[in-house]
């Protein structure tokens, strides 16, 4: 049965046409794969499928060692301690943070392979794995609301694109929650990589503004954790917004 004398309306032949389309997806990719074999980002395997990491770096990609917090994921030097010395003596806006893994090796080249080559691939599978990461941990029920680490127009305009942006829409995809743009950037910075612990926290002082939307439970995206003073800044301005908490994702933690 048609309308307009061509689009199908019955369910079988709208099923039926679905996997054809499917099928003939996977046909062009198998034949891309055999013309032009890609390779693993990390080993640089042949791959034989459109894949952008082997089933051997993904199955053997690393994660943290010790004993670690359990508010930053930050190494602790007792494995009876439950907090780390700034998370246990600070009172902290940011309520939980969770990490892929150390910045170091193998998790820190694929951050700057999608940050600064802009392998978006690499960006996407990171943030496919950093989804998988928040379910197998049971924590999507801390949050309703996914948002992202804000650039400047001009900072945004140089590299291209907003990395914690981009890992963050493939997260709400996976997670099939809302993304909104709650925060942004009101200043240029200096990048944070050359500043001392110290200066990291003035230098984000009040650079950021919350946008005119109120969520009440939020999960903040960005790519690093190195002292925390970018997410302690953005969890400090959403909760002046109304938020009751914030929960932060990053890819590697240094």
């Amino acid at each position: 049965m048609t309308t307009s004398g061509a689009t199908p309306t019955n369910c079988f032949e709208w099923r039926c046409g679905s996997n054809m389309l499917k099928t003939g997806r996977r046909l062009l990719e198998s034949l891309a794969a055999a013309l032009f074999p890609p390779r693993c980002a990390l080993c640089s395997r042949e791959l034989p499928t459109l894949e952008i990491i082997c089933s051997d770096c993904a199955s053997s990609f690393p994660s943290f060692e010790g004993p670690r917090c359990q508010h930053c994921c930050g190494p602790v030097d007792d494995p009876s301690i439950d907090l780390c010395l700034r998370c246990g003596t600070q009172l902290l806006a940011v309520d939980r943070v969770f990490s892929l893994g150390p910045y170091h090796g193998d998790c820190g080249r694929l951050v700057r392979s999608f940050k600064f080559e802009r392998e978006m691939a690499v960006g996407r599978w990171l943030g496919e794995r950093m989804a998988a990461a928040l379910l197998a941990r049971d924590a999507v029920h801390e949050f309703s609301t996914i948002t992202f680490v804000p650039m400047t127009r001009r900072d945004r305009r140089v590299r291209g694109f907003n990395q914690a942006e981009v890992l963050a829409r493939v997260i709400a995809k996976q997670l099939n929650l809302p993304l909104i743009r709650l925060l942004a950037k009101t200043r240029e910075t200096p990048p944070q990589s050359g500043l001392s612990a110290a200066e990291r926290i003035t230098n984000l002082r009040d650079v950021f503004r919350l946008l005119p939307c109120r969520q009440e439970h939020v999960l903040l995206v960005d790519d690093i954790y190195t002292t925390g003073s970018t997410v302690e800044e953005c969890a400090r301005t959403l909760k002046r917004g109304g938020a009751q908490s914030v929960v932060a994702m990053t890819v590697a933690r240094a």
